[in-house]
């Protein structure tokens, strides 16, 4: 599936290469919702998605030189987020264990909305995004990855850093559990 505005980015990434850093506004724009909405699946925390995001953009443009202009764009970037989220909830976690957890179970602050309703807003189907949010931080990753970024099995093993046999199972188990949250009636349903 091409991308429409591939092109565009493709030539912001030469320029970006040729010396023009201002260009990259245009990788920023393509990309930074895309970003967000990806880190806030995987921390269910709004500003530690909005700084993985800010970071993920950072990392990119620092490693531009690294991207292989032959491969899609879209794969390189949600790599980078992946990778950049896992870290910061890393990082969080070690932190909560040295200063202990004032947060509910669910990642947000006692008595607040849960963080995901302002990303599930305007989806096509809420019921089915919640669904998505209850499920484990791999198992959200693996179904963002695939139908919100269209990343294939190959592309989310390489940006997870895992076997293509791991992503098989992890979208197997989220698909069984979102059948199972979203009841019978609903099995046919494709998560897109």
């Amino acid at each position: 599936m091409h991308d429409p505005d591939e092109t565009a980015v493709d030539d912001a990434v030469r320029a970006v290469r040729a010396g023009d850093r201002n260009a990259f506004a245009v990788v920023v724009a393509r990309y930074q919702r895309r970003m967000f909405a990806l880190a806030m699946m995987i921390t269910r925390d709004p500003s530690g998605a909005e700084e993985v995001a800010q970071e993920a953009l950072v990392r990119a443009f620092e490693r531009l030189h690294l991207y292989d202009a032959r491969r899609p764009f879209s794969p390189w970037m949600a790599t980078i987020t992946v990778r950049t989220a896992q870290n910061w909830m890393a990082k969080r976690s070690r932190m909560t264990a040295l200063e202990g957890d004032a947060l509910s179970p669910n990642g947000a602050a006692p008595g607040h909305a849960d963080p995901l309703d302002a990303l599930i807003v305007g989806e096509g189907d809420r019921e089915l995004w919640r669904a998505v949010s209850a499920l484990s931080a791999g198992q959200r990753t693996v179904i963002m990855l695939r139908y919100r970024q269209d990343m294939s099995v190959r592309e989310i093993a390489g940006a997870l850093g895992v076997t293509a046999g791991t992503v098989k199972t992890l979208l197997f188990r989220a698909r069984q559990r979102l059948r199972f949250a979203l009841g019978e009636a609903n099995v046919e349903r494709d998560p897109r």
